[in-house]
């Protein structure tokens, strides 16, 4: 499993608590939250201080796949996201610019309403990560999810985000997650690098 930080508050508090999680975060996230406060600024911020992180920008894609997940790739980031609700044709133009610009593309399934029917039918146009998201604003579990698509397709590249924190980790763990996202869990807390490495520390022991 890798980690994967979400930074969703300011610029230079993102940038505060990432260099202090540095030695335990595999992914770096600009967060739609900071994208909309700095625009694409951020992420040429992030790479140019972390030049060998993997750095995801979190644009939830709903149109103009190819133009806005170009944008995203320009700016520095590796992987862009787009909504599993947007659009076959959105979907299908973001992914291709993925592949033109050499990223990736990760579809987020937050408010889908049949997961697995959704990834079956993205699968077929040629998607292969995909994250399972509880919404800021639900009370939703995300275990559900995640443990449906994990039986049924037990090869597929998946990320599970919202409300993650050390003691959720351990519910998630048999549903093996190749990435577990976490935000205010490391961002908020008043030693970021030692919540990233109690988080990790987890993760590892769950493997």
């Amino acid at each position: 499993m890798k980690l994967q930080l979400a930074l969703d508050g300011t610029q230079e508090h993102g940038l505060q608590a990432l260099r202090a999680a540095r030695p335990w975060v595999d992914v770096v996230e600009a967060g739609t939250p900071l994208l909309l406060r700095e625009g694409v600024a951020a992420l040429r911020c992030l790479r140019a201080e972390f030049p060998r992180m993997t750095l995801l920008a979190d644009f939830k894609i709903m149109d103009a796949g190819d133009l806005e997940a170009r944008i995203a790739f320009a700016a520095g980031a590796d992987q862009v996201t787009a909504l599993g609700v947007a659009g076959d044709t959105t979907i299908a133009a973001a992914l291709a610019a993925a592949r033109n610009c050499g990223g990736e593309l990760l579809v987020d399934l937050i408010n889908v309403a049949q997961p697995l029917r959704r990834v079956k039918q993205l699968k077929a146009l040629g998607c292969d990560y995909f994250c399972v998201h509880r919404a800021h604003d639900s009370c939703g579990d995300p275990v559900a999810p995640l443990r449906e698509l994990r039986a049924a397709l037990p090869d597929l590249r998946l990320a599970v985000a919202g409300g993650i924190d050390e003691c959720t980790i351990k519910a998630l763990a048999p549903y093996r997650p190749d990435t577990v996202i976490v935000g205010s869990a490391i961002t908020g807390a008043a030693q970021p690098g030692l919540a990233a490495r109690r988080i990790m520390e987890r993760m590892r022991a769950h493997v």
